[in-house]
């Protein structure tokens, strides 16, 4: 649950304060690739498009209810349930997630929870999911008031004095800065639920000034559906709008469908474009609440961290995943300008200046591609290749054989293995950048390229993001990336699969 009061009001919360700073100005700019920029624009389009009337009593409805006797729970203006609908969608493609819909029966359920609420102006600073402190009164029936009770327990409810726009409580759902709760992002894990495919909208005024508002979101049979994504991360991987991290008490998260995790996880972010390193503060797990129908819910601050839009930032949750984002502004007036960078030639096999594109791309012919040179991603991949030669066997030429669980590895150093025969020099170590794109065969991170010197993980790296890679090895038909110490990805070669640029 959460409310929100205008500015001159108190605001009663549980929510802890989340130290988290903003650079007014740009230190230095992360390089956009063509796609990214595209994907910008498309979002800053989609957001321009969404409608941003503001509702108060005298247009929310198309049939105004009557909060006294008789009662009626009366009957929201369509457009204000379209509008809504449309934002909740907005975000949901926002985190990759599918969109829902919403049905007439859920929605009369939700109006009538509204409308009751608004009718016994039921108190917005405790929990009201279930009504658990209130009492029916005499105008209202018994059915409306089990289902009152039953509805607020399943849903999203959003208590405000404000005249807000539909979207804009949706808005305060995802970043949930207004949690009664503290920190557990249980609004956002409901509102981003991989196994949601439907909703239900009410929105009521009491005679208090509130308005009372109601998203259903748990539904007992979406329990045993499929989830659509492994998991959601907030922000989420790719480029994400700074809008929704800027204010106090937003609160970080990564909920994993199926997964369960039961300690915290040590978290560090990194800006890739300043090098500042923070360590999450208030990481905390709450998946026995089951929020979203998530196997997994976490949540942390960003501490101290600088959110510079046009800046990429890379999160790492140890044992879990690790993934990049690069910020941008939501509203496209407020936009810094994005750099790009295009490809120099540089014949120096010393010097990373390309990237590599792990995709199944039609563009077997060479044809021109995005240019995706990220210059503090290359920085770290010549530090993985030199931490390489650092501890290198000196002699270029190695002869013989040396043995690993009785087959041909060729020790080249510490963590270092190629597989051939007799003779071989030593091979150079080319390092650079790989965009891992949607359509990457596998994005699970192996221990070594070598099948009988692999150990176990659980990590992998996420698609549409960029990764250092310090040395390449080539095991049949297979090419293997070292992103660091008992780090590999592959890819399988093929005639349209890795190209150099």
């Amino acid at each position: 649950m959460r409310f929100h009061r205008q500015i001159n009001t108190l605001v009663a919360s549980l929510t802890l304060i989340l130290p988290c700073s903003f650079a007014a100005s740009q230190v230095q700019a992360a390089t956009f690739t063509s796609s990214e920029i595209s994907e910008v624009q498309r979002i800053q389009n989609e957001y321009a498009a969404l409608p941003k009337l503001s509702y108060s009593q005298a247009n929310l409805y198309s049939v105004a209810p009557h909060l006294t006797e008789p009662f009626s729970v009366g009957k929201l203006s369509d457009n204000y349930i379209n509008s809504q609908l449309a934002y909740i969608n907005y975000y949901r493609r926002l985190f990759g997630l599918m969109s829902i819909s919403a049905n007439a029966t859920d929605n009369d359920n939700a109006q009538i929870t509204a409308s009751v609420m608004a009718a016994i102006k039921a108190n917005p600073f405790v929990n009201q999911h279930g009504l658990p402190s209130e009492t029916r009164p005499n105008f209202i029936n018994d059915m409306y008031w089990s289902i009152a009770k039953n509805v607020s327990a399943g849903a999203n409810l959003n208590f405000n004095v404000a005249n807000q726009s539909a979207g804009d409580v949706i808005t305060d759902l995802l970043t949930d800065r207004y949690n009664l709760d503290g920190t557990d992002t249980g609004h956002r894990a409901w509102l981003l639920s991989t196994r949601l495919t439907t909703t239900g909208i009410g929105a009521a005024y009491g005679a208090n000034g509130y308005r009372y508002s109601v998203q259903q979101v748990a539904y007992p049979s979406d329990s045993f559906k499929s989830a659509s994504k492994a998991s959601v991360t907030y922000p989420s991987s790719g480029v994400f709008p700074i809008e929704l991290l800027q204010g106090g008490n937003v609160a970080w998260s990564i909920y994993l469908s199926d997964q369960i995790v039961t300690s915290t996880p040590q978290i560090t972010i990194t800006d890739l474009d300043t090098g500042q390193k923070v360590n999450a503060t208030n990481v905390h797990n709450y998946s026995s609440k089951g929020y979203g129908n998530f196997a997994s819910v976490i949540t942390y601050s960003p501490a101290n961290l600088n959110l510079v839009s046009g800046h990429q930032y890379i999160v790492d949750i140890a044992g879990i995943t690790n993934y990049s984002f690069k910020l941008f502004n939501e509203i496209a007036a407020n936009q810094v300008a994005l750099q790009t960078e295009t490809k120099k030639d540089n014949t120096n096999s010393q010097k990373v200046t390309s990237s590599t594109d792990i995709s199944e791309s039609n563009n077997a012919a060479g044809e021109t591609k995005d240019v995706k040179i990220k210059s503090a991603l290359l920085l770290q991949a010549e530090k993985l290749r030199d931490s390489l030669k650092s501890n290198r066997l000196t002699n270029p030429l190695i002869f013989g054989r040396s043995y690993q669980d009785g087959h041909s590895f060729y020790n080249l150093g510490s963590d270092q293995w190629f597989h051939s025969f007799y003779v071989v020099q030593n091979p150079e170590l080319d390092a650079g950048v790989i965009d891992i794109s949607d359509t990457a065969v596998d994005t699970n991170i192996y221990s070594s390229p070598y099948l009988r010197l692999q150990k176990p993980t659980i990590t992998k790296v996420s698609k549409g993001q960029s990764y250092a890679y310090g040395q390449t090895v080539t095991i049949g038909k297979d090419r293997w990336f070292y992103l660091g110490p008992g780090k590999w990805i592959h890819q399988h070669i093929s005639k349209k699969s890795i190209q150099k640029y």
